[in-house]
């Protein structure tokens, strides 16, 4: 294989990473981190830069166990290991480097292919807006991953998203919600979500699922990833919106005992001091962790003061969106909305159900309408 690939294409693929970008990578090593060492990582801050010059130690310093911490600094040194030995021309590129890294970087850079037919370009990284797309050739098919990447140059945002330009605003000037989860929604890479069901997954449990129960679907963190990849080169790289994920926050709660609440994601106008969203998000739920997070949620709401509180439910389970289950009235009288994502395993079928107050106060409901 030819290893004409220029290094500095070939680092980016590492160095260029985001913590996001970093974290599913990390997911896909199944390596059996949890979530709480993913939050650390969000915490600190750690990408594609930083988590090469890591180790066993720093990464307890930070909060992480012991034997998280140990695995985490074996694959730093590997990535920093052929890093180095792509520096240095010593190795070729296909055969060496990790192909988890690849499966990454395919399904977050490139058009792919899913089950032999062409899906939907995932939404590129956004770093230079006004500049126009050129396909750059490829000069063998070993290094052709890298070169035939788009180069930024003079590019509009209508070929760098699946989703549209513009934010959606209802008649009174706020945000339409709704509308930016189902845009964003329709830009999930269903690649990623694909692979959920067999790289990130749990059971279903008694929920039925392709009318079986104890079936693999997607954890929580697959839908998470996605809808902050999502927003932040949509709203946040285009429009100077900040969104936040896993927001950290402080509480004494009823038990007198001092504990740490992790809000999944907010979303903020540029020149607002209010919060316009905060998004809590679940996968495959059961009626009773619904009713979990439905409270759960006020607990966030307290602090952070948001314009509007939406539980967002990514589930398989069947007739969740010709069945959907809501909060109690008096919950939603508190300002509550909900909406239900139901999918097939491939992600292309997706409905939606939601229940939620629009301009007036009044609730609307929505049952079973086509995203996907």
């Amino acid at each position: 294989m030819s290893t004409s690939t220029t290094f500095s294409n070939r680092s980016s693929l590492v160095e260029n990473w985001d913590t996001e970008t970093l974290i599913i990578f990390l997911r896909n090593l199944n390596i059996n981190l949890d979530e709480d060492d993913f939050k650390i990582l969000r915490k600190q801050k750690i990408d594609g830069q930083t988590f090469p010059d890591m180790t066993e130690r720093k990464f307890m310093k930070d909060g992480i166990k012991r034997g998280p911490a140990m695995k985490l600094e074996k694959q730093a040194k590997i990535l920093k290991e052929k890093t180095r030995a792509l520096e240095k021309g010593k190795i070729e590129y296909f055969g060496s480097f990790h192909v988890e890294i690849l499966e990454v970087v395919r399904n977050l850079l490139l058009k792919k292919k899913v089950s032999g037919k062409k899906g939907r370009k995932p939404l590129a990284d956004t770093s230079n807006l006004q500049e126009e797309i050129i396909e750059k050739p490829a000069s063998s098919k070993s290094d052709s991953l890298v070169s035939s990447a788009p180069v930024a140059k003079k590019r509009s945002i209508s070929k760098v998203l699946d989703a549209p330009a513009d934010i959606p605003f209802r008649n009174d000037g706020s945000v339409d919600i709704l509308e930016i989860l189902k845009t964003a929604v329709r830009d999930f890479d269903q690649g990623i979500i694909a692979l959920g069901s067999s790289r990130s997954y749990k059971s279903s449990n008694h929920l039925y699922v392709n009318s079986e129960h104890y079936i693999k679907v997607p954890r929580e963190s697959t839908y998470d990833a996605e809808m902050y990849r999502v927003l932040v080169n949509w709203l946040r790289k285009i429009h100077g919106y900040e969104i936040t994920g896993q927001w950290h926050l402080e509480k004494v709660c009823d038990d007198g005992e001092y504990h740490h609440l992790y809000c999944d994601l907010t979303i903020k106008k540029p020149d607002s001091p209010h919060l316009e969203a905060l998004l809590e998000l679940l996968a495959t739920a059961s009626i009773s962790k619904l009713d979990g997070h439905f409270e759960q949620v006020f607990k966030y709401e307290e602090q952070l003061q948001p314009r509007e509180i939406w539980i967002v439910h990514f589930s398989r389970e069947d007739f969740i969106v010709t069945n959907p289950y809501w909060p109690c009235e008096k919950l939603q009288e508190r300002g509550l909305n909900v909406v239900h994502f139901w999918h097939d395993r491939e992600f292309k079928n997706v409905r939606m159900s939601a229940r939620f107050r629009d301009v007036t106060g009044k609730f609307r409901e929505i049952i079973d309408e086509l995203i996907l």
